[in-house]
């Protein structure tokens, strides 16, 4: 009788065992050689809903439309509650949002990466206290050890330094005492003790040596809505080696960079050097202002007075660029084909059409429109990516029967079609992961 009882609790323990083991949602992928291409989706019904899908390129008919999730074995899906992030380091994609009901309004620094089941998951985080509510954060990594964020509970005129790889963090950097050398009459905070000024909340980006951090007077606390008086973007020039302010640099004309949420990054910098920013002009509640591309050139930490892509000058009033980046020493924007109803900018619509453009820096008034079809709006995304030295250009279509899905752009300029997407799906960014 007790071998059977010993042999019946063996069998029981080897099962459980077996089950433990299946459970490996927080075992990290090692194999990186298939299922290593992620694509992040935003449900056509709600943009709050961000789905990862990884797969093979080599198992993609560009041809055929993709239900993701009924295509099982070409399409692993997972959903760890995280925005889409913008920036990946490796096997790890970085995101600055979870649990995204009401505009992603739980902030933190998520690491996330595939599982042994090829399904993201959350690997490590960062907490970014609250505060108020909760305002765009663009995040920037310089390398393996060094990166950028603004926690602004913790420094309402500052930025946190971290290590992306150990995920800790290693000091912060005061700029209040610069802005209030230069700006005497500021006003930090309301009636109710809430910040007015918000550092690196649309601009965080490194470049030679040096750091530049978007400064925001904002009218009233809220997400980034600055003032109508204010006909300027403001940024903070640090050096990186010494954590020091050197100075307050503005460009006049424009007073907003990017859009309000995490997930769209409106900064990019060519093979030379040079950095450009983009404005879209989308004030939230408060009057827009036109959409421009500006720069500071290679060597220099200045914004260059003589270079501009002015939207309405070359498109028509109203227009705009919603999304930019800069491959093969061109610049690449997603432009609307009317007049962008701001009223309705964080919904984005079906009716919107917008176009995408290429712009030789050196002719900055004379685009090109590329041979892809036009697409909706894209508020929560930059449609660019850049993955195995190719352009890829994600083409977010919520009516049935438009195209849905992705090109790409290689170093020649030849565009190809990569692959389409059934309408349930609007695709945001690629990626492909790599120890």
């Amino acid at each position: 009788m007790l071998k059977y009882i010993t042999a019946i609790v063996s069998v029981f323990f080897l099962l459980a065992c077996k089950v433990e083991n299946l459970n490996d949602t927080q075992i990290p992928k090692e194999d990186f050689s298939r299922f290593n291409y992620v694509m992040a989706t935003e449900d056509a019904s709600d943009v709050d809903i961000t789905t990862f899908f990884s797969f093979n390129f080599d198992d993609i008919n560009p041809d055929e439309s993709y239900d993701l999730i009924d295509r099982v074995g070409v399409f692993t899906n997972s959903n760890p509650s995280t925005s889409s992030g913008h920036l990946s380091m490796g096997q790890y994609i970085f995101s600055m949002a979870k649990d995204k009901k009401g505009y992603s309004s739980t902030p933190g620094l998520y690491k996330l990466t595939l599982n042994t089941n090829n399904r993201m998951y959350i690997a490590d985080n960062l907490h970014i206290a609250k505060n108020n509510l909760f305002p765009a954060r663009q995040l920037c990594i310089v390398d393996e050890h060094l990166g950028y964020f603004y926690d602004e509970a913790k420094l309402a005129q500052g930025l946190q330094i971290f290590d992306p790889t150990s995920m800790v963090l290693k000091g912060s950097i005061d700029i209040k005492p610069a802005i209030s050398q230069l700006f005497l009459d500021t006003k930090w905070v309301d009636e109710s003790y809430n910040n007015l000024v918000r550092i690196g909340s649309t601009v965080l980006e490194a470049n030679q040596g040096k750091l530049y951090a978007s400064i925001v007077f904002m009218e009233s606390a809220g997400y980034n809505l600055v003032a109508d008086s204010v006909n300027h973007v403001y940024m903070a020039v640090i050096d990186i080696p010494s954590n020091q302010v050197e100075k307050i640099i503005a460009f006049e004309g424009v007073k907003t960079v990017g859009f309000f949420v995490s997930e769209n990054k409106a900064t990019t910098k060519d093979l030379d050097g040079n950095i450009y920013f983009c404005s879209w002009g989308w004030n939230q509640f408060n009057k827009g202002n036109p959409s421009k591309v500006f720069r500071i050139k290679s060597g220099e930490t200045d914004f260059d007075k003589d270079w501009l892509i002015d939207i309405e000058s070359i498109f028509g009033e109203g227009r705009m660029a919603q999304s930019m980046i800069s491959f093969n020493n061109k610049i690449y924007l997603h432009v609307s084909d009317r007049a962008f109803p701001f009223g309705d900018a964080d919904k984005p619509s079906d009716k919107m059409e917008m176009s995408y453009y290429e712009f030789d820096p050196n002719f900055p008034n004379s685009p090109k429109k590329l041979d892809i079809p036009s697409s909706n709006s894209s508020s929560r995304m930059n449609v660019f990516s850049i993955v195995d030295n190719q352009l890829f250009i994600a083409v977010p279509n919520v009516e049935k029967g438009k195209f849905n899905g992705f090109y790409a752009i290689d170093t020649n300029g030849d565009i190809k079609k990569k692959m389409t997407v059934s309408n349930k799906y609007r695709p945001t960014r690629l990626y492909k992961l790599n120890p």
